[in-house]
């Protein structure tokens, strides 16, 4: 008799001490992970589910309470909470790959093959570019327009420096904003050499350019906060705060057309 009710005492012992695992899509296992919890504890791994972490742990814990399909081992690297930038400029970030990457040129000539590069790849009726420092240059003048004038004597050209209080600016542009070797603006210069205009703008001076600037298109500024969107989270930003708040007034995007956008660019 007892022969015959010992396997089944062995069963319910079986069962009694097994727990049915959880199915997660991931788990991370072998890390040292940064839980910023009210104690800043470490752990080692973790387990996720449709995006979102469900348990944080040991590797004993998690991968008892756990199977998956997929199962990393982060050979002791760190791993941190997703990251939160309190002031950027995200819009601005996603215009910026919109333009002419002036970052590192190491001459005006250099800046020029920049330009025409991404001119022969775009083909835009209108140039934009950021990122240009004279000081970085051996000569450390100031640029001018003449050059720009002869390649693009149709398209409107403005190449903004990397700190932003100083543009140079095509006679295209700057017959676009109306500005002539007479104009003048509260915070601002337009230089002015031998009676002539440099293209060089200072400060508040780029806004008579920037503010008669075609406004982005809707689907411009969607790829733009896309774009942004992309670089951040490859580099761990999660959450940020943009310090931009000329984005709800300046005159190329008002506030309703902003948020209609965001609201359409999904999650």
């Amino acid at each position: 008799m007892m022969k015959k009710i010992l396997p089944f005492i062995i069963l319910l012992f079986i069962l009694s001490c097994s727990k049915e695992r959880q199915h997660a899509d991931t788990i991370i296992t072998n890390a040292k992970v940064y839980t910023v919890n009210t104690n800043f504890e470490m752990a080692e791994a973790f387990a996720i589910k449709d995006g979102k972490f469900v348990d944080v742990g040991t590797k004993e814990a998690i991968q008892s309470k756990f199977d998956a399909n997929t199962i990393i081992d982060a050979n002791g690297q760190t791993i941190l909470p997703g990251l939160i930038d309190a002031h950027c400029h995200f819009l601005t970030l996603g215009q910026l790959q919109q333009q002419v990457n002036l970052v590192g040129v190491t001459s005006f000539e250099d800046m020029i093959k920049r330009v025409l590069d991404f001119h022969n790849e775009q083909n835009l009726p209108f140039i934009k570019g950021r990122g240009w420092d004279q000081n970085d240059w051996e000569d450390k003048s100031m640029p001018s327009k003449t050059l720009l004038d002869k390649l693009f004597p149709n398209t409107p050209v403005a190449l903004t420096r990397i700190d932003g209080h100083a543009s140079i600016c095509n006679q295209a542009a700057l017959d676009l904003g109306q500005v002539t070797v007479n104009s003048k603006i509260e915070g601002g210069e337009v230089e002015v050499k031998n009676g002539e205009l440099t293209g060089v703008l200072f400060d508040n001076a780029e806004q008579l350019v920037m503010s008669n600037w075609p406004k982005p298109t809707k689907e411009q500024l969607i790829q733009a906060l896309l774009k942004a969107q992309e670089i951040c989270l490859d580099k761990g930003l999660t959450t940020l705060t943009d310090a931009g708040p000329d984005h709800f007034t300046s005159p190329w995007i008002d506030q309703i057309q902003l948020i209609d956008i965001l609201q359409k660019t999904g999650d």
